[in-house]
């Protein structure tokens, strides 16, 4: 059944941004880390490890104001985005590494 752009609610709306405000808040987290590997240096870790934590707080009360999720509900979608993020960050990092030439050689034997 398909339902037509007059017919969506708020929380169809405002249910995705609260993913990409978790996402955008892990990538802070990550490139302020001292590991990472899309950037020659890390970020400043004070500023956006605190950026971090406002983008994540920002992402639970967007789910559970204008969304009107359950609490619960909102927490564990922010966390679902922010593990996945933070999982694919260090692979995407060796890709990265790898496309620009700088990956670890092979070991032939």
């Amino acid at each position: 059944m398909r339902r037509h752009l007059c017919t969506l609610s708020m929380q169809d709306f405002f249910t995705p941004a609260s993913v990409l405000f978790a996402i955008a808040g892990a990538l802070a987290f990550y490139l302020a880390a001292p590991g990472q590997r899309w950037l020659r240096a890390p970020l400043p870790p004070r500023l956006f490890r605190t950026v971090a934590a406002m983008l994540g707080i920002l992402a639970f009360a967007i789910g559970t104001g204008a969304s009107r999720l359950h609490p619960a509900t909102s927490l564990a979608i922010v966390f679902t985005a922010a593990m996945a993020c933070l999982t694919a960050c260090p692979f995407i990092g060796v890709l990265l590494e790898r496309v620009r030439g700088g990956g670890a050689a092979r070991v032939m034997r």
